[in-house]
């Protein structure tokens, strides 16, 4: 029995190793012709644009893990059902189940890496990769979280800015809510029409000012209100920080702190999400692929790879369907981060039960 398991695991690892280099190679074939005169036209260095592609090689892995797994599952059982050798082990007395259960061991342990890989590597990676992007080619020196048009700041200990828009043209914001926290809740909120930046200094226009203090709302009201805030006009350049460029831990304390003023978050916590999601995808496509690909078909290769494509972009335009309505507020975050994963499981348990044992 362990040497069918060895056997097993070695046709495994060499087609997901197969499938990951296939991606990679395609990636990085795809990006440059795309990019390449973005950072030629820029002056970029050659040897930061060689940079930026090698820290771009860690993302693409782990996007396509999911769809690697797939290929490796349908090609390593798919290949075993056309040569008769996977029903000379059923046979022999091994079921389709100890290959189903073996398989998703090691998807398991898989799966486990890729969400350390994710939450460890991925986002330093890609800071790196994408500092290069907006620092060379977007000529952005500064930049700060924002969502939409929207964007928060930390102004300092226990006081955050937000605004619904800023013109760096004119040095001036819109929609603008100044927080001020004590021990997790709102002390005072100044919420005003406009900031303004005169030179040395911020002043607000058309402010309200509440202090909650002792439980009582204290109201004032100002035409214009000097501010004194650590924030430059530099510091509201309009970037956005992307999901992946954060851990699950930094996505949660962005949340919490977007949550505490307000903000929508549904976005973030499909993001979320979607951290877990993608890894544990690697258990839950080998449950689809080792029963659909136990079915013996009078086909080629070719037809076999491009099913095995097919079902890879099926498997991914629900995930981004998902995302999609998710953002729109029309699933469930949980539920659209893991659309994907619930359909192929579902239909991986249906299969399973038709497979002949």
């Amino acid at each position: 029995m362990q040497l069918i398991d060895r056997y097993l695991a070695r046709r495994f690892l060499k087609f997901f190793l197969l499938a990951l280099i296939a991606a990679l190679s395609i990636y990085l074939v795809v990006d440059p012709i795309e990019n390449l005169d973005d950072f030629l036209d820029k002056g970029v260095p050659k040897q930061e644009i060689l940079r930026y592609y090698i820290l771009y090689i860690p993302y693409i892995i782990y996007l396509t893990f999911p769809v690697a797994v797939l290929l490796a599952t349908m090609f390593c059982i798919g290949g075993l059902t056309s040569s008769n050798e996977l029903m000379a082990m059923t046979a022999s007395g091994v079921p389709l189940y100890r290959h189903l259960l073996w398989l998703s061991i090691i998807g398991l342990i898989m799966s486990l890496f890729v969400l350390w890989f994710g939450e460890t590597i991925v986002p330093m990676a890609n800071r790196e990769r994408l500092s290069i992007w907006r620092e060379k080619v977007k000529r952005h020196s500064n930049w700060r979280m924002t969502e939409q048009g929207q964007i928060y700041l930390q102004e300092s200990e226990g006081r955050v800015l937000h605004l619904d828009r800023y013109n760096p043209k004119t040095k001036s914001g819109y929609g603008v809510d100044l927080f001020r926290f004590e021990k997790s809740r709102i002390a005072e909120r100044t919420t005003a029409d406009q900031m303004l930046w005169n030179g040395h200094e911020w002043y607000f226009l058309d402010v309200i000012e509440r202090r909650f203090t002792q439980g009582k709302d204290q109201v004032k009201c100002y035409t214009k209100l000097d501010v004194k805030l650590s924030i430059l006009p530099d510091d509201m350049v309009e970037l956005k920080i992307e999901p992946e460029e954060m851990g699950m831990t930094e996505l949660r304390k962005f949340v919490e702190r977007i949550r505490q003023i307000g903000g929508v978050t549904t976005q973030w916590m499909v993001d979320i999400h979607s951290k877990v999601a993608l890894p544990m995808a690697g258990v839950i496509i080998i449950l689809f692929g080792v029963p659909i690909s136990a079915v013996r078909r009078r086909s080629g290769l070719i037809l076999g790879i491009t099913i095995s494509l097919l079902i890879a972009f099926i498997y991914f335009g629900l995930m981004q369907t998902g995302k999609v309505l998710g953002y729109k507020e029309i699933l469930n975050p949980w539920l659209a981060a893991w659309l994907g994963n619930i359909v192929f499981f579902v239909l991986g348990v249906v299969m399973l039960n038709r497979v002949p044992k």
